[in-house]
C-alpha cells in the first residue's frame, strides 16, 4: 500500500524540547511521518508560505515538499491525502474546517475545538470521513492491554472503578511562563481539558460512560508564580489561575458499575505515582499505575497488575507490543503514543478516537463542570 501523503499544519522552526508554539508537531508528528513506512510528508502549511519554506529547510524535508500559507490551499492540494492540524486549540476549528469541507482525511489534535460548539460542527462535517483526534493515551500499550483483559472477561463483570491522579509537572505554586495559557479555564487548553481529559478518554474507552454523576471542581492554588525555566526569571509572581487544580467525580456507569475519580495538585506524591487506577470485577481486579502526571505520554514507568479471585495471586502483566514497528522506539518518548495512534489509524481505525468520540468527551467535560457549578456562579 502506498504511504498516506500528509499535509502538516503547524510544524515550526525549533527543537521541540520545550513547551511553546509548534513544539508538539516537532516532538510527536514530525518524527512519526518521516520514519513511518505508512506516511510521508508532502506539504507544510504555516502562517505564511515563507514560514513554511523556512520550516521545510530547517527540518531538512525533501525539496519537493510543498509550502502553503493558508489551510484552504493545503486542503485543496490533490496530492495531500491527510491533513494534520497540530497547533494551539484556539485555531483547530479554523484550520481543520477547510480539510473537512474538501472531504479529506484529517487528524486534529486534542482538544478537538476550543469549545464544544466548535467540536460539534467539526464532528458533523466529518461524517463519513476517516478522521482521528489526538487522544493518544488509548494507543498506549498499557491501555490496549488493559482493555483486552476487561473485554475478555478476565476480571468478570465490572463492579467498580477508582482512579487517583495528580497534576505535578511543576511545584504546585509555580508554572512554566511559556505555557501560561494552561492556567485559563476559558480557551480550552488547561489541565482539566487536556491532562484530565486524556485520562477520561481512556477511562471511557475501557469501562464505558457515566449514566449519572456528581462532581467538585476547585482551585486550591488561585495564583501561581510564572517562571521562565530557560533563564530562571520570574515573569509574574502572582499569575491568577481560573482552571481547576482539583477534580472529583463520583457516579454510576451505564454498565451499572460505580466509579470514583479524584485528581489533585501536589508538588510531590507520597507514593511517587501520577496515576493509580483500579478496575474491580466479579472475578478479579486490575491495577494500573504510572509514575508521573503526563499519562498520555510514554515517558514514565508504568505497571499493570491483575489478581484472579480463583487463584488469589497478584501477577504483573506484560503489555509490551511485540508487533510494534521498530521506528517507534526512535521517536522521542513524549511522542511515541502519537506514533502508535497514527499506526492504529492505518491498521485498526476503529480503535482510535474519531471526531464523534472527541465530541462525546467534550460533552462529558461540560457535564462534569456543570454538575460542579463551574466556573462558580453566584
Amino acid at each position: 500500500m502506498a504511504p498516506i501523503r500528509v499535509g502538516l499544519i503547524g510544524l515550526t522552526v525549533g527543537d521541540g524540547k520545550s513547551l511553546g508554539n509548534g513544539a508538539w508537531g516537532i516532538a510527536a508528528h514530525l518524527p512519526t511521518y518521516i520514519n513511518s513506512p505508512n506516511y510521508e510528508i508532502v506539504a507544510l502549511c504555516n502562517s505564511s508560505v515563507d514560514a513554511a519554506k523556512q520550516s521545510i529547510a530547517y527540518h531538512k524535508l525533501p525539496a519537493t515538499t510543498k509550502a502553503y500559507g493558508s489551510p484552504e490551499d493545503i486542503a485543496n492540494d490533490p496530492d495531500v491525502d491527510l491533513v494534520v492540524v497540530s497547533v494551539h486549540v484556539s485555531r483547530h476549528h479554523l484550520l481543520a474546517l477547510p480539510a473537512l469541507k474538501a472531504k479529506k482525511q484529517a487528524f486534529c489534535e486534542w482538544p478537538l475545538g476550543a469549545t464544544t460548539a466548535e467540536a460539534e460542527e467539526m464532528a458533523q462535517l466529518a461524517k463519513g470521513l476517516n478522521v482521528v483526534t489526538g487522544l493518544q493515551f488509548r494507543a498506549d500499550p498499557l491501555i490496549t492491554k488493559a482493555k483486552q483483559l476487561v473485554d475478555s472477561g478476565a476480571i468478570g463483570q465490572i463492579t467498580s472503578t477508582t482512579a487517583t491522579g495528580c497534576f505535578n509537572n511543576y511545584p504546585a505554586d509555580t508554572w512554566n511562563a511559556k505555557a501560561d495559557y494552561f492556567l485559563n479555564f476559558e480557551g480550552g487548553a488547561n489541565e482539566y481539558t487536556i491532562s484530565f481529559a486524556h485520562f477520561l478518554d481512556s477511562f471511557r474507552y475501557i469501562v464505558g460512560d457515566f449514566a449519572s454523576l456528581q462532581s467538585v471542581l476547585d482551585i486550591q492554588y488561585p495564583t501561581v508564580k510564572l517562571i521562565d525555566f530557560a533563564t530562571g526569571e520570574v515573569t509574574d509572581p502572582a499569575r491568577k489561575k481560573t482552571s481547576p487544580d482539583h477534580i472529583f467525580v463520583n457516579g454510576k456507569l451505564e454498565s451499572g458499575a460505580v466509579a470514583s475519580l479524584s485528581f489533585r495538585k501536589v508538588t510531590k506524591t507520597v507514593d511517587g505515582k501520577g496515576l493509580r487506577w483500579f478496575i474491580s470485577g466479579t472475578k478479579g481486579e486490575l491495577e494500573i499505575t504510572i509514575d508521573g502526571p503526563n499519562f498520555q505520554m510514554d515517558i514514565a514507568k508504568k505497571q499493570l497488575r491483575l489478581v484472579d479471585n480463583s487463584v488469589g495471586v497478584t501477577q504483573n502483566i506484560d503489555f509490551i507490543d511485540a508487533q510494534e514497528l521498530e521506528y517507534v522506539k526512535s521517536v522521542p518518548a513524549m511522542g511515541q503514543n502519537t506514533s502508535r495512534l497514527c499506526e492504529k489509524f492505518v491498521a485498526a481505525p476503529t480503535e482510535v478516537a474519531n471526531f464523534d468520540d472527541a465530541l462525546k468527551l467534550h460533552q462529558l467535560l461540560d457535564k462534569i463542570a456543570a454538575a460542579a457549578n463551574y466556573p462558580y456562579k453566584a
